[in-house]
């Protein structure tokens, strides 16, 4: 707030023309914004959707994969499914053993 009542006690007409106009701009283009949200709400409420049901079609795409190895690990069950770097319960063990 401080730049811009810099800007206007240093500034020209011209200068100042200019800037209300970006300003009158960003105004309009913000409640064109706003009106658009609410009408994209409004059309949500009306066929009964709510933002939440949006987020679960656009959601992760990947597949849970389910667990291949299960072992018990200071009395934790430890499970992994095989993928990635092996978990330190799992490590110098026969994975065959542990098949889940």
């Amino acid at each position: 707030m401080k730049e811009i009542r810099s800007f206007i006690k240093n500034a020209s007409l011209s200068e100042l023309e200019k800037a209300q106009s970006l300003i009158n701009n960003a105004i309009d283009k913000f409640t064109e914004q706003q009106q658009a949200k609410q009408e994209v709400l409004d059309l949500l409420k009306e066929k009964g959707l709510t933002l939440e049901d949006l987020q679960d079609v656009a959601g992760d795409k990947r597949t849970k994969v389910l667990p291949k190895y299960r072992i018990e690990h200071e009395g934790k069950i430890v499970e992994w499914t095989g993928r990635g770097k092996r978990p330190k319960a799992f490590q110098g063990v026969e994975l065959t053993d542990h098949l889940a």
